[in-house]
């Protein structure tokens, strides 16, 4: 059936609009301040986040080779619902286990998003004979997902202190009408869905492909790598800005200027690109991210350590661009959600284990401590990529 170039031309704004107005979510500066006024210990919230990442595990791969074999939108939409279920769970939380379910809800909500959302976007762009415009179009969503984003940080605290509910009351009824945009997308040509999906063989298909590709197995490696860095320094960046005496007044602003500098620099990745290869890049990514670790994990001036944590968005940024770039210039149209979703998988894996492990090491001593040996696991591994790992990018692109 041949599809309305029209209808699938407006997938990206309301893709664009969808993205945006969820980006209202007033609780994301300030949650574990909630969770911490509702009584819970470190030691709770951290159980909570090795929960949401073992859930994650489970359904990440199932549900992006729903949206490789049933279709992206239904699953798009899906996560969506699972979202706004877990924001109203927290607004009735009352005990430990209400927590817990919140923290399900999220993790199908994060599953069921990652991966499907790159594979939908970028197979609308290939419809469109625009794929090689993804970077651009791609970071563009940040640019467009930052009014709303900035607004919601700033005032998070403001809010908080009005109501602790008040931002989570706030954040739903945005997502509520995010979902509404989603109903109204439309499933690009090049997703073609089979009547009967057999799971295991096509995730052994999806596994087998990444296995014998040289280039997607480093990329797999150095995704774990640079997210073990990114992502839990983001992760704990509120428990690390609290041990250095940061007044909370200034957790939004700190979350605002980061959000900020992931964006400016993910738009400007496409004109890095025609000035620097992609083994140039990722090697800068890599090792400047080492460096801002080592700093947070010495100093104990708190202006110091939120300059270090706002500037990681600097590689952050730059990374989540050049890397879905660079993967899925190498993919095949009906791989690619299951692709992401594996990248996706192995890293929670990598966090089932380290999450637990950095939290006991932070309770004994500090959460200073854990970031350093963070920081040496990346400084090694970046030694490595200049050596040998760089080798490899240059010898698939030519750069």
């Amino acid at each position: 059936m041949k599809v309305n170039n029209s209808k699938v031309k407006s997938n990206i704004w309301k893709y664009y609009l969808a993205t945006a107005i969820v980006q209202f979510a007033f609780f994301t500066p300030i949650i574990q301040l909630f969770y911490i006024d509702n009584n819970l210990t470190i030691l709770k919230i951290a159980t909570l986040g090795v929960i949401w990442t073992i859930v994650r595990m489970i359904l990440e791969i199932p549900s992006s080779i729903l949206a490789d074999r049933w279709g992206r939108k239904k699953v798009l939409i899906t996560s969506r619902l699972f979202d706004i279920f877990s924001i109203f769970t927290l607004i009735f939380a009352t005990e430990y286990w209400h927590f817990i379910l919140a923290s399900i809800f999220f993790a199908v909500s994060y599953a069921f998003q990652s991966g499907t959302q790159v594979a939908f976007f970028y197979d609308t762009l290939k419809e469109l004979k625009k794929e090689d415009q993804f970077d651009k179009y791609w970071a563009r969503q940040d640019l467009f997902s930052q009014i709303p984003l900035l607004i919601a940080f700033i005032a998070s605290g403001f809010l908080y202190k009005i109501s602790p509910l008040l931002p989570f009351q706030l954040s739903i009824i945005f997502g509520a009408i995010s979902l509404l945009i989603l109903f109204t997308l439309t499933e690009p040509k090049y997703h073609k869905p089979v009547k009967e999906v057999n799971i295991f063989s096509h995730f052994k298909q999806s596994f087998n492909y990444i296995l014998k590709n040289p280039l997607l197995k480093f990329m797999l490696i150095f995704t774990i790598i640079f997210c073990i860095g990114s992502d839990f320094t983001y992760g704990y960046g509120q428990v690390y800005l609290n041990y250095l005496a940061l007044p909370v007044v200034l957790f939004g602003i700190v979350y605002t200027l980061k959000s900020l500098f992931v964006t400016i620099f993910a738009n400007f990745t496409p004109s890095l690109r025609r000035k620097f290869s992609y083994k140039n890049l990722f090697g800068f990514e890599i090792f400047f991210l080492a460096i801002l670790i080592f700093i947070m994990s010495f100093t104990n001036n708190y202006i110091v350590g939120a300059l270090c944590f706002i500037l990681i968005a600097i590689p952050h940024g730059l990374y989540s661009i050049t890397s879905n770039s660079y993967i899925h210039k190498n993919l095949e149209s009906h791989h690619r959600a299951t692709i992401d979703s594996i990248f996706s998988f192995f890293i929670a894996t990598t966090f089932l284990v380290i999450e637990p492990a950095a939290g006991y090491i932070a309770d004994i001593y500090s959460i200073k401590l854990p970031l350093f040996i963070i920081g040496i696991l990346i400084f090694i591994y970046g030694v490595y990529y200049l050596l040998k790992g760089h080798k490899i990018i240059a010898s698939h692109t030519g750069d």
